[in-house]
């Protein structure tokens, strides 16, 4: 066994999500069982849970490329070694990437390339009403239909092992 095979990073993410998919749960619990909590509060409550999620994998694929090709000084070319979105011309890791910078910098300026990748996922980073219209929710739409962390923690898992067939 390659000892870069060995994925130290996957266990935390793991506890991470675990405390994130909780976190969501009570928001529903909320939801269901106070009428004046509709959709939109959801969105508005669960929002920064699925943000901090989108940062915790963006952390785990930069990571995995910083283990396994020693601290490159260009991480994107690696977001794209992944498949395409089978409906876009973009892969599933750089959207990831893209979420996790849109959170983290929806009150400020966007990187050109965060800008360029959602834009070609048909994503809106500039809608007035964000809340109904996040790139965070369209984005988990896209991922995973039914908004599932562990599944899209599976995919950044699945490009690591990948990772270690590609010679950059």
């Amino acid at each position: 066994m390659n000892l870069l095979e060995i994925d130290d990073r996957a266990e935390s993410l793991n506890l991470i999500i675990i405390g994130l998919e909780n976190s969501i749960q009570t928001i529903v619990k909320k939801n269901k069982e106070n009428d004046w909590y509709d959709g939109i509060w959801m969105r508005e409550d669960s929002e920064p849970i699925y943000g901090l999620a989108f940062i915790a994998f963006q952390n785990y694929i930069n990571g995995s490329i910083n283990d396994l090709f020693d601290k490159p000084d260009n991480k994107a070319q690696y977001y794209k070694a992944d498949k395409k979105h089978k409906d876009f011309e973009r892969t599933q890791i750089e959207l990831i990437i893209g979420l996790a910078n849109y959170y983290k910098h929806k009150d400020s300026k966007f990187h050109n390339g965060t800008v360029e990748i959602l834009k070609s996922f048909n994503l809106d980073h500039n809608s007035e009403n964000v809340i109904d219209n996040s790139p965070i929710f369209e984005g988990l739409e896209i991922l995973n239909n039914e908004w599932n962390l562990f599944e899209i923690k599976k995919i950044v898992t699945d490009y690591r092992k990948n990772l270690l067939n590609i010679k950059m």
